[in-house]
């Protein structure tokens, strides 16, 4: 199925498996902005997906760990429940500056290396789960605002790792655009799709 883009004002398709970008430098569910302001209304009953709490408690001890430098910070995880939806959460590193690991880079290139590998494993791991799920993708933009990553980059590692995750095109994949960061990812990944595809 072709990737598709939409207005962010169309609401997910049903049993979608519904991905947000989510973060390193909050420390709780709380400070989280307006990136994250779809999967709050989304999953606004706090079910977590395996029924034991809320998914907010759940995301609040990944940050919590990573924090206090005890655990990494899952590049994906699945975590909410609501209305046949299900929610995920994709984190991607602050660009030139926090990864989702403690590790030190010895230079500028060897970082840049490391944090492309983790902003495509985030992509990647959404688009196994949605296989696994056998359920549409609905995922943001990754990282293109207060993170720094530049949309026409952040296109071409999506339109990069759909490719290498989904050659066979299985999963129904459709990314929300809204702002004009998200407008400028959104051409960039249309020129990055059709140029792979040739």
């Amino acid at each position: 199925m072709p990737v598709q883009t939409q207005s962010y004002t169309i609401p997910a398709k049903s049993r979608s498996l519904i991905v947000c970008a989510g973060t390193v430098t909050c420390r709780n569910v709380s400070e989280m902005g307006s990136g994250f302001t779809v999967f709050k209304t989304y999953f606004n009953q706090h079910k977590h997906v395996n029924g034991k709490g809320t998914w907010e408690d759940a995301l609040n001890g990944l940050l919590a760990k990573f924090h206090r430098i005890e655990q990494e910070m899952p590049s994906y995880v699945r975590l909410a429940e609501q209305d046949g939806y299900i929610g995920g959460v994709g984190t991607v590193p602050v660009r030139g500056a926090k990864g989702l690991t403690f590790k030190e880079f010895s230079n500028d290139k060897e970082r840049e290396q490391a944090f492309i590998g983790q902003y495509k494993k985030a992509v990647r791991d959404a688009i196994a789960d949605a296989k696994e799920l056998q359920r549409p993708l609905y995922i943001q933009p990754l990282g293109i605002g207060v993170y720094g990553w530049d949309p026409e980059l952040a296109a071409t590692l999506f339109a990069e790792t759909i490719r290498d995750a989904d050659p066979n095109n299985e999963v129904d994949i459709t990314i929300p655009i809204f702002g004009e960061n998200s407008k400028r990812f959104e051409a960039a990944l249309h020129q990055a799709l059709k140029t792979s595809a040739s």
